[in-house]
């Protein structure tokens, strides 16, 4: 049984029990700047004495206004059209809607296949869902995910946990890339592959290809944007703009439900309308006191430079797990960029003792919060991912108690994979 929680503090939560936990994964990749930061709860609380909802297509907002404006400061290019959402779901929904309308509005209903990659992971909502290179999360719902004959995906080579470029072009090829609607790609991968990077040649690859072909390049940043890897945006690692740019569980580090989809100028040019009237919305996308969190948000992580902070950290932790790795027959390797890191887990029980899931528990059980990850066993792992305000103390406390949770590990029985516990779960 889950323990009830009962308060938060930076990097820490408390059960009620009093017992303390160390949050090694954000919550859920998504608390990046911790617990109950005081500069973004007191806005939040002027906000509420405010106004707390109002409809899009009755009134402008104040803060709805100043975090566009702050968004499209720090997108790369022209990413200057932004539309909001409550989710990552809802915002690669939105995107793929995007994509399929901004073809049919050129007279190109046929150019509609949306490539993705296996593994990846975009979403719960049905198109969401149906794009992810996901297979456990798609399990017994294919009557549900009716655009899934318009979905065409990307595998890694044998043995390789990312898709390179040649993989790409081959798979852009074999569809006919005036079939291609969009490519939608994390810059660096999330649960389903355990934090591997996409390797930058292969973003700049895709961009050109895109340019070349017509089809939209949609960066899913749901994850990865605003600081996470230790960057303002994944696709900053590569040095490119994506088309449309999906951005969620770090907009408001956790404190309300936002996302925002940033598209181009040139491919918001191509409608006659303003994209919120192509595109539509949903009743509390855009509300004042969603937006004046998130602006709060961004003005921490500007002033505070945490982005940059979050690389220092990171690299300093990925050197520690690397000597972690080393000690342990259990783990296999590091994975990630910036504070987006994840820890390969052997994914053998009949060789080797314990799995990724029950690291997670040993953790859990040494008041250490990790994240499950890998959707195959080769991408099989543990998120560490704390918030990106980690300090130094804290982060060698982190280490401390996941040292301990991967010994335990490697004494206790296995039980099942990650894997198999989704599998299971349907």
């Amino acid at each position: 049984m889950l323990p009830t929680v009962s308060k938060a503090d930076g990097v820490y939560l408390y059960d009620t029990e009093g017992t303390a936990y160390l949050d090694g994964c954000s919550g859920a990749i998504n608390v990046n700047l911790g617990h109950t930061v005081p500069e973004v709860t007191e806005r939040m609380h002027r906000q509420i004495d405010e106004v707390c909802f109002t409809y899009r297509t009755q009134f402008r907002s104040p803060a709805l206004e100043e975090l566009t404006a702050h968004l499209t400061r720090l997108a790369p290019g022209d990413l200057n059209q932004v539309q909001f959402c409550n989710s990552g779901s809802e915002g690669i929904e939105t995107a793929l809607r995007l994509a399929t309308l901004y073809h049919a509005t050129a007279y190109r209903p046929f150019q509609c296949v949306v490539l993705t990659e296996e593994p990846s992971y975009h979403g719960m909502t049905a198109g969401a869902l149906a794009a992810s290179g996901h297979p456990l999360r798609r399990t017994n719902l294919t009557p549900l995910l009716t655009n899934q004959t318009s979905v065409a995906r990307v595998r890694p080579s044998q043995g390789a946990l990312r898709a390179d470029a040649q993989d790409w072009e081959a798979a852009i090829k074999e569809i006919g890339p005036h079939r291609i609607g969009a490519v939608v790609i994390e810059p660096v991968g999330g649960a389903s592959s355990g934090a591997v990077p996409t390797d930058p040649r292969t973003l700049v690859r895709l961009r050109e290809l895109a340019d070349e072909h017509g089809f939209l390049l949609i960066a899913d940043e749901v994850m990865t944007g605003l600081g996470r890897t230790g960057r303002w945006f994944g696709c900053d690692h590569a040095g490119i703009t994506p088309d449309v740019m999906v951005l969620g569980k770090g907009l408001s580090a956790g404190f309300m439900p936002v996302a925002a989809v940033l598209v181009s100028d040139r491919i918001a040019g191509a409608f006659d309308a303003p994209l919120g009237s192509v595109l539509f919305g949903h009743t509390m996308a855009g509300a004042p006191l969603a937006a004046a969190t998130s602006a709060a948000v961004l003005d921490y992580l500007e002033r505070e430079d945490v982005p940059a902070r979050a690389a220092r950290t990171g690299a300093r932790l990925q050197e520690r797990l690397a000597e972690l790795a080393g000690r342990h027959r259990l783990l296999t390797d590091v994975r990630g960029a910036g504070l987006q890191l994840a820890l390969g887990v052997q994914s053998d029980p009949d060789r080797f003792p314990g799995t990724s899931l029950d690291l997670v528990e040993s953790a859990r059980a040494e008041g250490l919060l990790l994240y499950p990850a890998g959707v195959t066993p080769v991408t099989e792992s543990v998120m560490v991912a704390p918030p990106l305000t980690i300090a130094d103390g804290e982060v060698d406390d982190l280490l401390a108690r996941l040292e301990r949770a991967v010994e335990r590990t490697e004494q206790a029985p296995p039980g099942p994979s990650a894997p198999q516990l989704l599998a299971l779960s349907h």
